[in-house]
Order: C-alpha cells, then sequence, then structure tokens
C-alpha cells in the first residue's frame, strides 16, 4: 500500500469484503478438485512405499 490508497475500515482485515479476489467455481468443484489430487498422489505413494 502506499500513501494514495485509502485506509480500510476494518484496520485488521487487509480486504474489503467487495476486494477479496474472486476464485471461479463453486464448493463441490474444489471439493472434487481436492479429493482426486488426494487420490492420484495417495496411489502415486501406495505404488512407490510397494516397491521400496
Amino acid at each position: 500500500m502506499d500513501d494514495n490508497d485509502p485506509k480500510p475500515d476494518n484496520p485488521l482485515s487487509p480486504y474489503y469484503p467487495s476486494e477479496v479476489p474472486d476464485i471461479p467455481g463453486d464448493g463441490r468443484t474444489w471439493f472434487a478438485i481436492l479429493l482426486t489430487l488426494i487420490l492420484i498422489f495417495g496411489t502415486f505413494y501406495w505404488a512407490v512405499s510397494i516397491f521400496i
């Protein structure tokens, strides 16, 4: 923040609610992505641990 930026209403929060970055997708999409990554990395870890 430089000197030209207005001070936030809430000094404990770095963003106003309207300034929070918007991430596309809803909770179900992100849960499905997370679950898929867990399954992929879990399978990879399982396969590597068998051969070691």
